[in-house]
């Protein structure tokens, strides 16, 4: 029982550290860095929604880390948000995991934000902790 919580509390460790390396990759505009974050088939999905609907509209959609890198890297330089997360909270079965967080997000060199919710699903590969999937839903009117 002491060998589950420790390997409980190490991966929910790990997978905190990966969420808050993405938010500093994208804080730093080191978008070079968020393949390496994602499981091979990782994808990613930006959506418009209510925090308390289930209804939402599909904006974006990554189907590769690669493919959201190179999109990131396109507004490098640009205005770009500041992630700063909260209320993550982690949950683990085995060599999958799943959590969900805030996010709320000042906009460089604007007075603007955005804010919403992650829903993230991970993976272990080889021991490593990576995105499986990540879907924000940006919080509207």
């Amino acid at each position: 029982m002491t060998e589950e919580r420790l390997a409980r509390i190490e991966a929910q460790i790990a997978i905190a550290d990966l969420v808050y390396g993405y938010a500093r990759a994208v804080r730093r505009e080191a978008y070079e860095e968020i393949p390496a974050l994602f499981a091979p088939t990782g994808t990613f999905e930006v959506r418009s929604g209510a925090p308390d609907r289930a209804e939402h509209v599909v904006r974006q959609r990554f189907e590769t880390p690669e493919a959201l890198a190179a999109f990131l890297m396109e507004g490098k330089g640009k205005p770009h948000p500041v992630p700063l997360i909260h209320n993550l909270m982690i949950t683990v079965a085995g060599d999958t995991a799943r959590a969900n967080a805030m996010m709320v997000a000042p906009i460089t060199g604007t007075d603007k934000k955005v804010m919403g919710e992650y829903h993230d699903s991970f993976v272990r590969l080889d021991g490593c902790w990576l995105f499986d999937a990540r879907i924000y839903t940006v919080f509207a009117g």
